[in-house]
């Protein structure tokens, strides 16, 4: 009977400690690579000069290349179909502000933000230019 009790015991350890195991899911972006190098204009009409190095992206964007209200720098990463960034407003332009951008890649032509912090960033939409 004590080796009978001990084996149930065992058993339902068993099943308690593996059923508490869980594994990975494989997320549905993970091998899905993008190529977001290029221009791309945005939803205010600026322009933004993208350059990827693997998942590495860094741009320049600005609203117009004289006198533009507003020009930024970012630098960040991509993962799976999201794509990191810290940004800041440089000289060029008489706005200087900074934050961070989290933007979903919806495609190697189109990206949107996601959400953001610190400053208000202002673009939305981004689209591959065509011509």
């Amino acid at each position: 009977m004590k080796k009978y009790i001990k084996f149930i015991f065992t058993l339902g350890l068993l099943i308690l400690l593996t059923s508490s195991i869980s594994f990975p899911q494989e997320d549905k972006y993970s091998k899905e690579s993008y190529n977001i190098e290029g221009v791309f204009i945005c939803d205010w009409g600026g322009h933004y000069y993208v350059r990827q190095i693997g998942n590495e992206v860094l741009w320049y964007g600005e609203e117009s290349s004289e006198n533009p209200t507003w020009s930024n720098v970012a630098h960040g990463t991509i993962n799976g179909n999201l794509l990191t960034l810290t940004w800041a407003d440089v000289p060029k332009g008489s706005i200087l502000q900074h934050g961070k951008l989290l933007i979903n890649i919806l495609s190697n032509d189109n990206f949107v933000l996601n959400s953001q912090e610190g400053d208000n960033f202002g673009s939305s939409n981004w689209n591959r230019k065509t011509e």
